[in-house]
């Protein structure tokens, strides 16, 4: 399948490529939406709501295939990513979408809520967020994480700038790993210099899912870092976690928009 194809049937403009009773989980919502039309139109807003077209990077493996886009609002920058899971009637049975980052994500979200109900109902996090794929089960990968590249880029879903240079990046990772825990990978797939992976965290007793895109260099370093997040509400309990480990080192361009705190009511 050709990348434009994927990219289509990824943003919901080609809902003949999903299955009539194809599952999606949204970046925005807390269940699985079911049903090709509702997941077509969900997956259009999206791409309107984050002004996306063309895919930036595309995976065509043997289980699923994997669309990211870069886009923006009100000129911010924003990314998707989509897991697409092939069924045995030749349509994807699953849809598996990521966003970054959160507070521009929330623009997005903004823009959609007066469309599409389902944003302003499916938010309840008085119940942990049990998800279910990309894929079932955690993989048992090796323990040794690779090397960072001295200046590896790290592109969060939480934070509104990049983060550049090993020990920035590694101080950013740590304090990730003290919040969430040891990731369970769902997915992970090389091709080429890029790894794709999928896998779990958990924030105040919630799963907190992510999904990135890691660029080596000719070192078998990583040198970029894309990481994308779901669903909505989490992940801005996620964010708050965060801010309060790496707020007196890291400046208010990483925290721009609603105040981390908010989530957390401590704000």
């Amino acid at each position: 399948m050709s990348r434009e194809s994927l990219a289509r049937a990824a943003l919901g403009a080609h809902p003949e490529a999903l299955s009539a009773s194809v599952s999606l989980a949204t970046p925005l919502t807390m269940n699985r939406l079911v049903g090709r039309d509702r997941a077509a139109a969900f997956l259009r807003e999206l791409a309107e709501a984050f002004s996306i077209a063309q895919p930036e990077f595309v995976l065509e493996g043997e289980e699923r295939h994997v669309v990211t886009f870069a886009g923006s609002v009100d000129g911010h920058p924003v990314g998707l990513l989509v897991v697409l899971t092939p069924g045995p009637e030749g349509t994807y049975q699953a849809v598996d979408a990521y966003a970054r980052p959160w507070p521009f994500v929330a623009l997005a979200r903004d823009k959609m809520v007066p469309v599409d109900q389902v944003l302003a109902e499916d938010i309840d996090v008085s119940t942990p967020y049990v998800p279910s794929g990309p894929a079932d089960g955690y993989l048992d990968l090796p323990a040794a994480a690779p090397r960072l590249a001295t200046d590896v880029a790290f592109h969060s879903p939480v934070l509104t700038a990049t983060v550049s240079g090993r020990d920035r990046v590694a101080a950013v990772l740590q304090a990730v790993e003290q919040v969430g825990g040891e990731p369970g990978y769902r997915i992970f797939t090389q091709a080429g210099e890029h790894v794709v992976a999928a896998y779990d965290l958990h924030v105040h007793g919630h799963t907190w899912q992510v999904a990135a895109v890691f660029r080596f260099n000719g070192d078998a370093e990583i040198e970029d870092m894309l990481i994308y997040s779901r669903p909505w509400p989490v992940t801005a309990f996620f964010r708050g976690e965060i801010f309060k480990l790496l707020r007196p080192n890291y400046g208010p361009e990483f925290w721009q928009g609603e105040n981390p705190l908010t989530a957390l009511g401590e704000d």
